[in-house]
């Protein structure tokens, strides 16, 4: 996870911060969920305390809502003024102290427990903030639920969300709360524009996906394929233009990827619309692309899970 600066932005000035940093090698060091309920281990107690020492050592920092989870940590970090150090500088502090700590406690002058750098998601408004919040919030409450459902390869009937178009019935296999997280990105490459504008295309959605975004797409154009392949650690939504009758995950990366709750594929056509790049498909899958992507996400219809029908 290497650290990601928002291009333009002048971390010394203020800012709304999301900021995301993970355990090594996915280690559960710093908590536990139980009925999605979060309860601290000593390395997340280490953290928080680590934290709130931003706002001590830095008054230009306001500290939001955070969610201590057992591989990965969310918070956020408000800058109301100019700071004295950047968000960078600090998340470096926080990580240093648990180790020091841990491998104190430990007796361990070789441990690691932080994945490399972390993500910093730059809020851009009110709105955005209070969804991130939501999502932080929400955070052990999904976490359960993964652990629940192991299998996110089955097949969902009838999956309703905010952000899906309600004259539209959606079948999926995979982890639907993907739905929930905030920043989502449309993936749409054209074939019609020069490969100059294409490059410039593919590594603006790029930028968004390693500033935390998920992308959204079909997948089908050879720029968006290049997309794909440049995102092998990613969470993912992707959007088939043909009905999931015949759909199975297949392979093991994507079981792995199902499973862990990385990827989600719908389909907003019948089950028996026949598998094929047809063009009328590919068009009304990318508006629903676009229509997903950019609608707010809304917390006051959750997920549907009532309608998990195993199908494999």
């Amino acid at each position: 996870m290497g650290n990601v600066r928002v291009r333009g932005h002048d971390y010394h000035a203020r800012g709304y911060y999301f900021i995301t940093f993970g355990t090594f090698k996915r280690g559960r060091w710093l908590s536990r969920i139980e009925s999605g309920r979060v309860v601290l281990e000593p390395a997340g107690k280490l953290l928080l305390e680590a934290w709130r020492k931003i706002a001590e050592e830095d008054p230009a920092y306001e500290l939001g809502v955070t969610a201590v989870m057992p591989d990965h940590f969310h918070g956020l970090a408000i800058a109301r003024e100019n700071p004295k150090y950047v968000i960078g500088t600090h998340v470096s502090r926080v990580e240093g102290r648990v180790l020091h700590a841990m491998r104190k406690h430990l007796n361990n002058p070789e441990l690691k427990i932080w994945d490399e750098g972390f993500y910093d998601y730059l809020s851009l408004d009110m709105k955005m903030l209070r969804a991130f919040e939501n999502y932080i919030v929400d955070n052990p409450i999904r976490w359960q639920l993964r652990q629940d459902h192991q299998e996110w390869f089955r097949k969902q009937y009838a999956l309703q969300h905010p952000r899906l178009p309600e004259n539209t019935t959606w079948t999926a296999y995979g982890d639907a709360t993907l739905l929930n997280h905030p920043c989502l990105v449309p993936v749409i490459v054209s074939t019609k524009i020069s490969e100059t504008e294409r490059a410039a295309q593919i590594a603006e959605i790029l930028a968004q996906v390693k500033q935390g975004a998920i992308p959204v797409g079909g997948f089908i154009s050879p720029g968006e394929h290049k997309v794909v392949v440049k995102l092998p650690r990613s969470r993912i939504i992707k959007l088939e233009p043909w009905g999931l009758k015949r759909y199975k995950p297949s392979g093991s990366e994507a079981t792995r990827w199902l499973a862990s709750g990385r990827t989600l594929v719908m389909s907003g056509f019948s089950d028996d619309a026949p598998m094929g790049c047809r063009r009328i498909n590919c068009l009304k899958n990318n508006a629903w692309v676009r229509e997903i992507a950019t609608m707010p996400c809304q917390q006051t219809r959750p997920l549907n899970h009532q309608k998990i029908i195993d199908n494999l």
